[in-house]
Order: C-alpha cells, then sequence, then structure tokens
C-alpha cells in the first residue's frame, strides 16, 4: 500500500515538473523573439542593392583618355639630332632601331621592334630637362614632340650656333617613360585543368603578385588588370584597392582601425585618401563611385584585388554551419535553410524518412527562422521570419547577406505541441506496460 502512494506521489511530481519544462520552452520560445522585426515589415531599401541586380560598371572608366598627341615627361628617352652639333662632325642622319623589353606580353605592341627614329638617344631628366651641346638645359616637360622641335630650333638661331633657314632638328620618341606598379591578387590564378574535390578548393587556394611596367597614358587599373590576369574571378570581390605610395604616408605602424578609416574615407572619394576603394559592379541608378584620378596609377602604387569571404552561419535547430554565399546570386532564407540542411522543410524534410522513428512529436516542423544581422554602424538586428506566411508571401522570403546568423526554432505553440507529444511518446506510453 504504501508502495503504491510512492509510486502515485513521484508521478505526481513528475508530471507537474514535465508541465512546467514544457511551459518553460513556450516561454523561452516568446522571449527570444519578442524583440525581433517581422520580415514583411522591413523595407529593402534599408539593405544593401541585390546582388541580381548589380550591373558591370563601363570598364572604359577603369582606364584614361589618351591624348592626340605625347607629351615629353621626366622618364622620356628621345632620339634628337642638329645637324652639325649633336652629333658633332655628322654628315649623315644617325638612325636609331629602337627596341624596348619591358613587359614583353603587350608592350611594346605587336613585338618587340618598333619603328626607327633619327637622332641619338638622350634621356629626359627628373626636372624635365635635356641636356644639349652649346647650350643651358633646355626645359621640354609637358611639350609635344612638334613644340620640342620648335623650341630647340629657336634656341640654337638665337644663340647663333644654327643659321636660320639652314636647322635641320628632329625630335623623335624612342622609349616613352613607364610607372613600376605592383599588382597582388588573392584570387587563384588559372591552372591547369584537373579534377578536384570542390570541398578542398579552400585549401588548395593561393594568390599570386606581379611587379609590372606600364608606359605611361597606360598606367592605370584598367591595363594593370589586363596585364596580371584580368577580371577577378570568382573567388574575389567585384572590387579592388588602390594603394598609394605616398611619401608622406607611413604604412609600418598602421593598424586595422587606421586601414578601416582610410578605406572608408577612399570610399567616399576624400582627395587626400591613400587608399582608394574601386568597386566594378554597381546599381544601375548609381554615379560612378570612384573619380577619373583615382586609376591613375603612379610609381609604387599597388593594386589589391581582395579575396571573397562572404558567408552566414546556421544554428537553432540547424546544423552549426559556415556556408559561403554565392557571389553573383542572391539567395532567400528558404535557399540558405535548403543549402544548410539539403531540404527546404528544414531538418525534419518533407520526406517522411523522419516518422520511421515513429515519434509523434516529429510531425510538427519548425517554421520560425531568427536572424541576426550586423549593421553597418555595429549595431545588430533581429529579425523574425514565419516559414509559413514566406510559401505565399515574398515579403517574408528576405535575402541572406554576409555574416548573417541563420536559427531555426519552433514557434511557441508548436514548441509546446512538440514537448507535449515527445513526452507522451517518451513518458505516458512506456508507462501504460507497467503493472
Amino acid at each position: 500500500m504504501l508502495r503504491e502512494q510512492s509510486v502515485c506521489c513521484v508521478r505526481s511530481v513528475y508530471l507537474l515538473s514535465s508541465a512546467w519544462a514544457l511551459a518553460c520552452i513556450g516561454c523561452t520560445s516568446v522571449s527570444s523573439s519578442h524583440h525581433a522585426v517581422p520580415a514583411n515589415r522591413l523595407d529593402p531599401a534599408i539593405f544593401s542593392c541585390s546582388k541580381e541586380n548589380l550591373s558591370p560598371l563601363p570598364f572604359a572608366t577603369l582606364g584614361q583618355p589618351r591624348p592626340q598627341e605625347h607629351k615629353i615627361g621626366a622618364g622620356d628617352t628621345l632620339a634628337i639630332y642638329v645637324f652639325g652639333v649633336f652629333p658633332p662632325g655628322e654628315d649623315e642622319t644617325p638612325v636609331q632601331n629602337r627596341t624596348q623589353a619591358v613587359n614583353q606580353r603587350y608592350y611594346p605592341p605587336y613585338g618587340a621592334e618598333i619603328g626607327p627614329s633619327t637622332g641619338l638617344p638622350i634621356r629626359v631628366s627628373d626636372n624635365g630637362t635635356v641636356d644639349l651641346p652649346l647650350m643651358e638645359p633646355v626645359q621640354l616637360n609637358g611639350l609635344t614632340i612638334s613644340q620640342a622641335v620648335e623650341k630647340i630650333r629657336s634656341l640654337y638661331v638665337e644663340k647663333g650656333v644654327v643659321q636660320k633657314g639652314r636647322e635641320r632638328i628632329t625630335v623623335g620618341l624612342i622609349t616613352p617613360r613607364v610607372k613600376r606598379v605592383i599588382v597582388l591578387r588573392e584570387d587563384t590564378p588559372a591552372t591547369p585543368v584537373a579534377i578536384t574535390n570542390p570541398s578542398l578548393n579552400k585549401e588548395i587556394h593561393r594568390g599570386s603578385g606581379e611587379v609590372i611596367d606600364l608606359p605611361i597614358y597606360e598606367n592605370d587599373v584598367l591595363h594593370a588588370l589586363a596585364s596580371t590576369g584580368g577580371l577577378p574571378g570568382t573567388d574575389a570581390k567585384r572590387e579592388l584597392w588602390v594603394i598609394r605610395h605616398n611619401g608622406s604616408a607611413d604604412y609600418r605602424y598602421i593598424n586595422a582601425d587606421q586601414l578601416n578609416t582610410m578605406v572608408i574615407q577612399g570610399m567616399v572619394g576624400t582627395e587626400k585618401s591613400n587608399v582608394i576603394r574601386i568597386p566594378l559592379v554597381g546599381c544601375p541608378d548609381q554615379p560612378l563611385p570612384f573619380r577619373a584620378e583615382d586609376v591613375v596609377l603612379e610609381d609604387g602604387d599597388v593594386v589589391f584585388v581582395p579575396r571573397r569571404n562572404e558567408y552566414f552561419v546556421t544554428g537553432g535547430l540547424l546544423p552549426g554551419a559556415r556556408i559561403p554565399l554565392p557571389r553573383d546570386e542572391d539567395i532567400d532564407v528558404l535557399e540558405a535553410i535548403a543549402m544548410s540542411t539539403g531540404s527546404i522543410g528544414g531538418p525534419l524534410g518533407q520526406s517522411g524518412a523522419v516518422l520511421s522513428g515513429g515519434r509523434v512529436g516529429n510531425l510538427k516542423e519548425p517554421t520560425r527562422v531568427l536572424i541576426l544581422r550586423k549593421l553597418p554602424d555595429g549595431r545588430q538586428l533581429a529579425i523574425r521570419v514565419d516559414l509559413d506566411r514566406a510559401m505565399q508571401d515574398e515579403k517574408e522570403r528576405i535575402l541572406i547577406q554576409n555574416e548573417d546568423v541563420v536559427m531555426l526554432h519552433f514557434k511557441p505553440s508548436s514548441s509546446f505541441v512538440y514537448g507535449f507529444f515527445n513526452w507522451m511518446n517518451v513518458t505516458l506510453l512506456p508507462s501504460a506496460f507497467v503493472e
């Protein structure tokens, strides 16, 4: 008799504790999503432009316009001939065969040999002058070839070295000045065709780097990309950074916060920014996010193509994972769940395979999703999605963005039902067979 009373007492306590636990399940579900914003109330305009709506920027804007005539500058190698003066005592006109071995992949065009030039080679100094016989240094910086001929002629005539009307002076361009830049790319360079396990892509990733010499009027981002592999690959962001080699900037002690500030300044087009972000795609209704002078490269500048590292994290009833996001396509919350579980129905699926265990609680699938999103100002926004509504309402199918945390849960009512039926399945049904 006492034994039966003890069993009844234990069962009563167990029932009360189980009911309290079930109630707590529902309360927890309510509190975790109480402050979340429903997805259908969010304005899509507050988030970034859809990836599928982005359009490539005109690639010609990555280059610079070429003037009709070459303007002489420091570093140019000219061929200058002044009859009887330079070279002295020469009755025959000297001819120079111009050869250029810099960056043979595309420069000079159509091979290493280019047309001959009349005169002796002379390099324009750093201050833009050339040294000629019987003459003070002649300033040629910024002049065209025809203007340089006229200036040299007038100077020699004024000094009486050459008789007016009998002057024979020619100036030609042997080698244009070049700008040496560095291109660093974190996208994987082209490799011979091979069968590779997709899961090992992150393990075999490697970048590349090259030092190239770009001739004047081709010293821009467009030619730098074209000579080092083309546009960024699918494992790189659709953007690049130009890091200026500014003598006043000291990068030895720069930290992450300072670099981020420099990047932000470059994004908004600050004139004194040493780090400039140049996106390769943009929204159709937006102006160009960079200036024409931002794509022009000077000596020592670095062009950096960053690797793409965009992902979302799953949790809750979903298997914990860090899933990469497609670069050129949008995925919504339903597609994110399918990518994380292999089924759009969530971890319980829609094939009925889970029913083989015979547990009644598995008849109800979870239909609430919480998305934790980091805002540009550093704050965090919790978004609540109803999967039942998402099947019918496109506003509920919110697009997943980089660094989103996607967690699948039961609704409070479903959580209570799920826990209740599983409790009955585990506790009450076996007890029916006890004595």
